[in-house]
């Protein structure tokens, strides 16, 4: 049912396009091709919940095209080249060539306007609600995310940054492996395809860090950092998600990820993990409470991760720490 709703959406998109059909698409397996006077489409489902769509082609005129869909997937966009402009459930964007962006939808309409001034290209990575919560729902960083947490009552929302040089290295390595063997072709594929979406959920969700310039903070702005820093270290055991920080401070995601690096050297939940963990030593030094207990007044939920940062910081076990071994 997952695996129809991602196939289904991108069906819909190209079927749009006048002259390209995906009936007319030529499949390998599972990897598709379509060559037209405008360009050409190659999907790719390296597995159930996943889909690539590349696409590289110029239009002789301006055109218009409307979607409408009850699934829901979300997707990892990358506009290369292009210009225009989409409404999706009321929600109105620009394309900005050298951006990505990740999209949740679900049951929306969608209203694509597109300029004949140039070559479109872009690469969209379609995954299933079900392969994105099993990826993300669970975190020991912050709140846990799913699909719903996000998206929340709306049918759409985006977030976008600039493609950066390391991701815009990925999308070109995926056509770099020419080998006529068509299995190590798909196993190649599939491997940068999952490469490409964990770097760039990281960046959207978990704050990686990325080669930007430095911010010119407002003192107003420092302000706000500084408060989302207190806010972090006054819900420790159960932090709000960085969306949520970033509400909550009054900044927006970019600005709170940035001026949290300027501020404290460190982003917003890598400082927090080196605060629990601070708490964490003092508490097991204390010597009143079991290596659990502190673990889960810290906000660790998995022992295991809880272990292995401790080791990581201090060079010692927690239990080593509460035998008085550390010095």
């Amino acid at each position: 049912m997952e695996q129809a709703s991602v196939h289904s959406i991108y069906d819909s998109y190209i079927n749009a396009l006048p002259s390209t059909k995906s009936d007319c698409i030529v499949s390998e397996a599972n990897r598709y091709t379509r060559t037209n006077n405008d360009g050409y489409f190659r999907r790719v489902i390296p597995r159930p919940g996943l889909e690539l769509v590349e696409s590289n082609y110029s239009l002789q005129e301006n055109r218009v095209m409307d979607i409408q869909s009850q699934a829901a997937m979300v997707e990892l966009s990358f506009c290369l080249e292009g210009s225009g402009e989409f409404v999706v459930s009321g929600s109105q964007h620009e394309f900005l060539p050298g951006s990505c962006s990740l999209q949740l939808m679900n049951d929306f309409h969608a209203h694509f306007m597109y300029r004949a001034d140039g070559s479109h290209q872009s690469v969209g990575i379609g995954i299933s609600v079900e392969q994105f919560n099993d990826w993300v729902a669970e975190s020991d960083v912050g709140a846990a995310y799913s699909f719903q947490g996000l998206l929340g009552n709306q049918a759409y929302r985006l977030f976008r940054m600039p493609l950066q040089p390391y991701m815009a290295r990925m999308l070109q390595q995926l056509n770099d492996f020419t080998s006529s063997h068509q299995k190590l072709r798909r196993l190649y594929t599939e491997s940068k395809i999952l490469e490409i979406v964990s770097s760039a959920l990281d960046a959207f969700l978990y704050e990686r860090e990325v080669n930007r310039p430095r911010s010119q903070l407002s003192r107003s702005d420092r302000e706000k950092i500084h408060n989302a820093r207190d806010i972090l270290l006054e819900n420790m055991e159960s932090p709000p998600s960085l969306i949520e920080l970033a509400r909550l401070a009054q900044l927006n995601e970019y600005k709170l990820k940035i001026g949290f690096k300027e501020e404290f050297g460190t982003s917003a939940f890598a400082y927090l993990r080196e605060r629990r963990l601070e708490k964490a030593l003092g508490l097991l030094q204390e010597g009143n409470l079991n290596v659990s207990e502190v673990a889960l007044i810290v906000g660790f939920s998995n022992f295991s991760h809880f272990s292995e940062a401790f080791r990581k910081q201090y060079g010692l076990n927690p239990s080593e720490v509460k035998r008085g071994r550390f010095c």
